[in-house]
């Protein structure tokens, strides 16, 4: 009866909508609902949404956080032309199974080829019986999250998002490799934000020279000129280790402009390496770089003067850093932004206002 209804929200219910019209035809009640939230309901929610959504033509936007459910939960045909978003929150039991068919583009979830954004997060189970005979996801996704979906191994089985901008990758363990970025770095991807957490070896080991890829490539020579650029405009890692390495920021020197390195995974760690100082210099485009929870590190990185596009460099949470680097700061530099660190280095920066223009040390502008 609810002609006008575009949202519908559930929270903590017995069942989904009760009864779901029963003994009416199809015809008799198709809702324009649009956008569906459903949150820790006591029923067989998979069970309830498979008899409902045939019944959403112009559904866009499915958000689900189960906790409990072992019901199975399929899609109708329709929502391959008007599903947009897709949202699978705390469901620890939630399992992707193998799609009924291997032709590309016609098992449950591939098949969802207007789907834009998609976000599982802490369903740890999510790709446990999968057995990646086929690409996951379709091609027409813009945003990806993944949080504590474990399984991948490589970035492979996602290789065919070439509409791909913004990737999240966090807690997908600790054997993560990133295998199968290149080609959404590359001109036949469009990645432009990548942010992976808690998989320390990611990097360790890659040499994304676009001359080996050519091997596979192809085309052959021909192509050479249009594979040597990246898209990656900002990055967010604690694998910190494998990302400054020489080929890696070769790689992404001309297109990285944000970098921020999280050293929660580098609890000895108290000096850059001659090899990681020399590799991060190589990123001559970068505009912002944080350094974040180094808790032991005593020096940032020297060279840092030839980074002659920065404008940002911000520190926090580094509580045995007492000094900038011996080297100085680019005279290109902006922005100064120090927090939680230690007084040592507090009052250098104090030392520095009038030629840095902008100081912020914690919360405090100057």
């Amino acid at each position: 009866m609810l002609t006008s209804l575009r949202t519908l929200i559930v929270k903590k219910s017995v069942g989904l909508v009760g009864p779901l019209g029963r003994g009416q035809s199809d015809v008799e009640w198709q809702l324009h609902v649009e956008y569906i939230k459903i949150d820790d309901l006591t029923g067989n929610t998979g069970e309830e949404l498979t008899e409902l959504l045939p019944h959403l033509p112009k559904l866009s936007k499915l958000k689900i956080a189960e906790e409990e459910d072992d019901g199975v939960l399929l899609f109708p045909a329709h929502l391959r032309d008007s599903l947009r978003e897709l949202d699978f929150s705390f469901c620890p039991e939630l399992v992707l199974v193998d799609p009924p068919t291997l032709v590309p583009g016609e098992g449950w979830l591939h098949a969802l080829q207007s789907l834009q954004r998609l976000t599982i997060q802490w369903s740890p189970k999510f790709l446990s019986t999968f057995s990646f005979s086929c690409h996951i996801f379709p091609s027409s996704l813009q945003f990806l999250v993944l949080w504590d979906v474990e399984g991948m191994g490589t970035l492979e089985p996602l290789s065919n998002l070439s509409s791909l901008t913004r990737l999240k990758l966090q807690g997908c363990g600790e054997d993560l490799k990133c295998q199968g970025l290149w080609s959404l770095l590359t001109t036949r991807g469009q990645l432009n934000e990548l942010d992976v957490m808690h998989s320390p070896r990611f990097f360790a080991d890659w040499d994304p020279n676009p001359r080996r890829a050519l091997e596979d490539a192809e085309g052959g020579e021909e192509q050479q000129a249009q594979l040597v650029s990246s898209t990656l405009r900002e990055l967010k890692t604690n694998d910190v280790t494998g990302l400054l390495a020489a080929p890696v920021c070769r790689f992404l020197s001309s297109s990285l402009t944000k970098l921020k390195l999280i050293g929660n995974w580098c609890e000895g760690m108290e000096w850059f390496s001659k090899e990681h100082e020399d590799a991060l210099q190589l990123l001559s485009s970068l505009q912002e770089l944080e350094f974040w929870q180094f808790h032991n590190l005593q020096q940032l990185p020297a060279g840092l003067c030839n980074l002659t596009s920065l404008k940002r460099l911000a520190v926090k949470f580094c509580p045995a850093i007492s000094s900038l680097p011996n080297d100085a700061l680019s005279d290109s530099l902006e922005k100064l932004d120090i927090f939680s660190c230690s007084e040592e280095l507090k009052q250098q920066c104090r030392g520095l206002v009038g030629t840095v223009p902008k100081i912020k040390i914690d919360c405090s502008d100057y």
